[in-house]
Formats: structure tokens, C-alpha cells, sequence
């Protein structure tokens, strides 16, 4: 199936099963928690209007994926989905290395289909984020669905 958008939510840490990960700032300021596992509301909201509209949506909670089962392969799955175009959320700043790194492995397979970044930390640095040639657009704002 051609979906006309795939929504990806990405890890925080894209190499986490790879490497030995300490503890940093982001663990002071921000409590462990299943929420950083868990896809932004948003993600269904933007699902549930294009679908209104006759247009065909995929979420795909990567982090989740990548967490229950070490032997996923992110970049098959990534390789073998069909899309028009990709989201990715950056909703919270922790994710902001997951979300780059799954926008390069789309590109690596994809590199003609737009990569959008959104969310609260794609908002606040979207000036950043369109520096990086794996990011064609910054949807910026809260309820961007229209």
C-alpha cells in the first residue's frame, strides 16, 4: 500500500542498543518515564483529519518498536514503506538526536519523498532544523493539521 503520509516517532537516543548510554543533563531535568515511548497525541489528531479528507495515514512508533524488540531492523522497515511523504515528531527536545538520525536513514532510502519535522522543539528551532539537507519542511505551531 502507497500511504499518502507515514508519521514516525522516533527514539530519543537512535543508536541506544548499540551504545553504552550514561546518564546526562536531560535525566536531571526531565524524570524517566514510558512517555518518551509513547507518540505525541497530536500524531492521531493529524492522522484522524487527513483521513477525513480521503488521504491515507500510518503511524509508526519506532522507539516503541526498537525497545520491545532488539532485533528490529529500523532501516529495513524504513526501506520497505511507501509513502508520498514522512513526518517526523519532535516534540520533546530528548528526541532531537533520534529524530534527525531516522530522517537521514529515510533519505538514504527515500531521497526524493519530503521529510517534515513538527512538534513543540521542531517550533522552537525550526531554523535549525531546515539546515539539515535530510529535512524538507518545519510545520510549526500547535493543531497544524489544516
Amino acid at each position: 500500500m502507497v500511504y499518502d503520509l507515514v508519521l514516525l516517532h522516533p527514539p530519543t537516543v537512535y543508536d541506544f542498543r548499540k551504545e553504552m548510554l550514561f546518564t546526562g543533563p536531560i535525566s536531571d531535568v526531565v524524570p524517566s518515564s514510558p512517555v518518551f515511548e509513547m507518540y505525541p497525541i497530536g500524531l492521531t489528531s493529524i492522522g484522524d483529519y487527513l483521513e477525513r479528507f480521503g488521504l491515507k495515514v500510518k503511524i509508526i512508533n519506532i522507539a516503541n518498536r526498537m525497545l520491545l524488540n532488539p532485533n528490529f531492523d529500523v532501516e529495513k522497515k524504513i526501506r520497505k514503506i511507501k509513502a508520498k511523504a514522512f513526518g517526523i515528531d519532535l516534540h520533546w527536545l530528548p528526541h532531537a538526536h533520534g529524530s534527525i538520525e531516522l530522517a537521514k536513514i529515510i533519505k538514504k532510502y527515500h531521497p526524493d519523498t519530503p521529510v517534515m519535522f513538527g512538534g513543540l522543539s521542531s517550533t522552537y528551532f525550526h531554523k535549525e532544523l531546515i539546515e539539515y539537507p535530510c529535512i524538507d519542511y518545519v510545520v510549526r505551531g500547535d493543531t497544524t493539521e489544516k
